[in-house]
């Protein structure tokens, strides 16, 4: 990459209203609605529409807006029945073969961004129907006497989506019924091997990083998706004699790096998108990164904080 702000572009990829194509590149997609809900869930393409094998619990309407809406079922539990009904149309997805990249359910159900009472789906399954992924990132850093020192994990090689890139410290999914600071202290001890209370004690909340991006091969399944996304960052100080290993087979070692080697690595495309973002959000916070060293500051800041085309909140 050239600049920095190619990093931003290679997360926050879709379109934006100002673009030449950006009409035609929403005529393609279909929102997902929930029951008694005008406000769309999710975004998805036409290759997926067409090839799902729908049940008679969802409209397909094609015109004159692409939409495909989940119906109201029956009775008075209608809504703890969605997540069942969308786990259904999943595994039968999976029982006509017509998304061999799908694989098994992972067991780890992601709330849908939003909605109005509690609906999730199975992590395996959620990018295909383009809702919005929630996440905690924490970039945990040192102060020395030569300037900041970032431990920084690399992914494992053998890795499905995104094998052997450069990651931010802490970095995980939300899980339905999960806050944030929750989500955060869990990826924490099972990722870094650091205690609640330390967590507790030193994590230091920093806002958001948002992005609408289109799925590549290296996200390893079907090209083309559409992943909006919200990461609720975190900082975090150590010592700078502290130490971090790899706890579990997800990271395949730490490095300690210069914000210098940090911005190369940007510059190189050796982060995982969304973590590169999240590492230049860090830089640009802490005065690491400024208008004086960038041209395209202002576009990057912007960038960095996408206001997405789906709710955020009920």
């Amino acid at each position: 990459m050239d600049n920095f702000l190619q990093v931003v572009q290679d997360c926050d990829n879709f379109p934006y209203p100002e673009d030449p194509v950006y009409d035609n590149r929403t005529s393609t997609l279909w929102k997902f609605y929930l029951p008694d809900d005008d406000r769309p869930h999710g975004l998805l393409t036409d290759d997926i529409v067409h090839a799902m094998p729908w049940t008679p619990d969802f409209d397909i309407i094609p015109e004159p807006e692409k939409q495909v809406r989940l119906r109201r079922p029956a009775g008075p539990d209608w809504q703890a029945q969605c997540t069942r009904v969308l786990a259904h149309q999943m595994n039968r997805a999976r029982e006509f073969g017509v998304f061999p990249e799908l694989g098994r359910t992972r067991g780890e159900m992601f709330p849908i961004v939003g909605a109005r009472f509690p609906v999730a789906i199975d992590r395996s399954e959620f990018s295909m129907w383009g809702i919005i992924g929630q996440g905690v990132h924490m970039t945990v850093y040192s102060r020395t006497v030569t300037g900041y020192q970032f431990w920084i994990p690399q992914r494992n090689p053998n890795k499905k989506t995104y094998p052997g890139l450069l990651d931010n410290a802490v970095a995980g999914g939300m899980a339905i019924g999960e806050t944030p600071w929750q989500c955060l202290v869990r990826e924490a001890e099972e990722e870094a091997g650091m205690t609640a209370a330390r967590v507790q004690s030193d994590a230091r909340a920093a806002g958001t990083v948002t992005w609408l991006n289109v799925s590549d091969v290296r996200a390893s399944g079907p090209v083309g998706l559409i992943n909006p996304g919200v990461l609720f960052v975190y900082d975090m100080e150590m010592g700078e004699e502290e130490v971090l290993r790899p706890v579990d087979q997800d990271i395949w070692q730490f490095h300690r790096m210069g914000v210098e080697s940090v911005k190369q690595a940007l510059l190189d495309g050796r982060f995982k998108p969304s973590s590169g973002a999240v590492m230049l959000d860090f830089l640009i916070r802490h005065g690491l990164l400024t208008a004086e060293q960038e041209p395209d500051y202002a576009e990057i800041v912007a960038r960095l904080h996408r206001k997405l085309p789906l709710p955020c909140g009920p």
